[in-house]
């Protein structure tokens, strides 16, 4: 088998594709033969993952057979979910050279379900990995919600359920936990087979046949019927790209439906992100003004709004009456998707929309309570970081404070002397004068250094206190998204606060977490086809709402004014819905899009 394994490779060289592709599909079935045996071995696995991704690429590539490409897609992830089970029970992440396996995938197997005319089977390969990093963290959250309302250990309350039920399937559940362990690893897999199980037999049997034995499949159908929204899955393609559509249980609709967006490419896509990132680039450097970058963003906002908007709501008009949930997979994440414009209005000023990570983080945020009004606040700002200086961070926090009653945290305030042991100044919002809520590589502190201020850790430990027991959460900082290591982007609030240290705590479920800071709501990487950043981490951690932005937020009296009308609205509607009026409000009024454009919601 390892012989013609290296044939096929070394067909590469050749033009003949179509042989290589024949050889690779040929090797693929063996490895996933192998696989289902029983204890297959980790070789055997990572064959199979390494075999069917090529496979995938060949076929995907040469468009010659989209149903061998979506299956393709499948043994992609029935292989990672094997490696990733193996890792699990051992306490370990799945290695970096099995996460880049992954890079490309989830797209490219949306798009091919798409034109094979099979979308579940995309949407289950892009449900294994979109979350694979988070997955055991969201499945322990889920539990917790769905076994009682998040106040006590999970795990415990997991054994307790178990002990209670005596019907078979908890019975075999139990048993099946103790082959592997009373050990967190163990119960939230097993629990979560047994509900997907019990969900799937208890379906209509119309719908039973348009969903495949999967707990990857059965996820975007229970959130869509959870939350009440209908999930769209944007899939770039090389030529053009895809939506496929899951509509919640008694819609009157196909359970699965898809939609050609011709002109959603990859290129597209990649086009357009590098756009935005290349004038921000330049606004740093100070060789663009505010006017040049205004009309680049409104440019993409118009591309964009062309691209998919037009199409999507041409073809589906009655999502303009509908919940939404837009799935973006790949880079199409960095796209600002929540407000380019319907009809001249920002999307989110006129649809209820929201955009998620993954079906199965839409269904964890949905399963906990919106925050009630009048909800516990924590609200913080820190001004100052290395050298940038954003000094209206500071009246945003204590007007958003007064909003919502409290006092706010404040680190170095602008009106006393900085940290810096200087006076921060005070900026005007002239033209290439604004300051973003961002720093230049080479001005922050060195990485993983923390500030020597004798009491940051005690800060630090306070900061962390007051954001489990919040209810609804403002930060305005500055902020450092890692492009090489995602988990070690930070929040500068105090110090530097990393996103691998805020997942060892829990927030208050249901959570709302507004980020006043520059891409924090945004994804990077080496594995975009996984949306792993702030949002996905803080809906695993018990948020249900996340409002962040894509690119810089710009340091002015009107990004202020946005933040403030949010969380005004907050008090009397969804996050969502607050931050679309705020959204339309400012559009309304003319404010420049580089104010609004970036911020996005995620989550229910």
């Amino acid at each position: 088998m390892n012989d013609r394994f290296n044939a096929a490779m070394a067909k590469q060289s050749t033009p003949e594709l179509n042989a290589v592709a024949d050889d690779i599909w040929d090797l693929q079935k063996k490895f996933l033969s192998e696989q289902a045996r029983d204890a297959p071995s980790a070789a055997v696995s990572w064959a199979l993952l390494c075999t069917a991704r090529l496979s995938l690429l060949l076929n995907f590539s040469t468009g010659q057979d989209w149903t061998r490409a979506s299956a393709s897609g499948g043994a992609v992830a029935a292989a990672c979910s094997v490696i990733d089970a193996r890792f699990t029970q051992q306490g370990a992440p799945l290695p970096r050279e099995v996460l880049s396996q992954l890079t490309g995938v989830a797209s490219m197997s949306a798009y091919a379900a798409h034109r094979g005319a099979v979308p579940v089977v995309g949407i289950m390969v892009a449900e294994s990995i979109t979350s694979v990093t988070l997955s055991d963290r969201m499945m322990t959250r889920e539990l917790t919600a769905t076994l009682d309302d998040g106040g006590t250990d999970a795990l415990q309350r997991i054994h307790s359920e178990l002990d209670r039920k005596p019907d078979t399937s908890y019975r075999d559940a139990r048993r099946e936990l103790r082959q592997v362990g009373r050990s967190e690893l163990g119960a939230p897999q097993i629990m979560q087979q047994k509900f997907e199980r019990d969900w799937l037999a208890s379906a209509d049997p119309a719908e039973q046949q348009s969903l495949v034995n999967s707990p990857f499949a059965v996820a975007s159908v229970r959130a869509a019927t959870s939350s009440g929204r209908t999930l769209v899955y944007i899939a770039p393609g090389l030529e053009g790209g895809a939506a496929l559509r899951v509509n919640p249980p008694g819609s009157g609709r196909e359970m699965h439906e898809t939609l050609e967006l011709p002109d959603l490419n990859a290129v597209t896509v990649r086009t357009e992100v590098l756009r935005i990132r290349k004038a921000y680039a330049e606004v740093q450097r100070g060789s663009i003004g505010q006017k040049a970058l205004k009309s680049a963003v409104n440019a993409v906002l118009d591309r964009v709004s062309a691209a998919f908007w037009t199409p999507l709501l041409s073809s589906w008009p009655d999502l303009r009456d509908s919940r939404t949930a837009l799935v973006p997979l790949g880079e199409s994440a960095l796209l600002p998707l929540y407000t380019s414009p319907v009809d001249g209005t920002p999307a989110c000023g006129s649809l209820d929309v929201t955009v998620v990570p993954s079906g199965r983080a839409l269904l964890l945020a949905a399963s906990w309570p919106q925050p009630a009004a009048g909800a516990d606040a924590f609200v913080a700002a820190d001004p100052w970081f290395g050298q940038g200086e954003i000094p209206r961070t500071v009246p945003e926090a204590r007007e958003i404070a007064g909003i919502h009653g409290v006092g706010p945290l404040v680190f170095r305030d602008p009106s006393t002397t900085g940290a810096s042991g200087r006076r921060l100044r005070d900026r005007t919002s002239a033209d290439d004068e604004v300051p973003l809520r961002t720093l230049p590589t080479d001005s922050l502190p060195e990485r993983g250094v923390r500030e020597s201020d004798d009491d940051l850790g005690q800060a630090a430990t306070e900061i962390v206190r007051r954001l489990s027991e919040a209810s609804v959460i403002h930060l305005a900082c500055h902020g450092d998204l890692r492009s090489d290591e995602p988990l070690a982007s930070s929040l500068l609030l105090g110090g530097r606060m990393m996103l691998s240290d805020l997942l060892e705590r829990d927030l208050r479920p249901g959570a709302t977490v507004v980020l006043s800071a520059c891409e924090l709501g945004s994804i990077t990487g080496e594995l975009p086809d996984e949306q792993l950043g702030f949002p996905a981490a803080l809906l695993a951690m018990g948020a249900r709402s996340v409002i962040g932005a894509l690119w810089p937020v710009p340091d002015e009296d009107a990004t202020v004014s946005l933040m403030a009308e949010t969380h005004r609205a907050l008090t009397a509607s969804s996050a969502t819905l607050a931050l679309g009026k705020a959204i339309r409000r400012a559009h309304a009024d003319g404010v420049s899009a580089t104010v609004w454009a970036s911020f996005t919601h995620v989550g229910a």
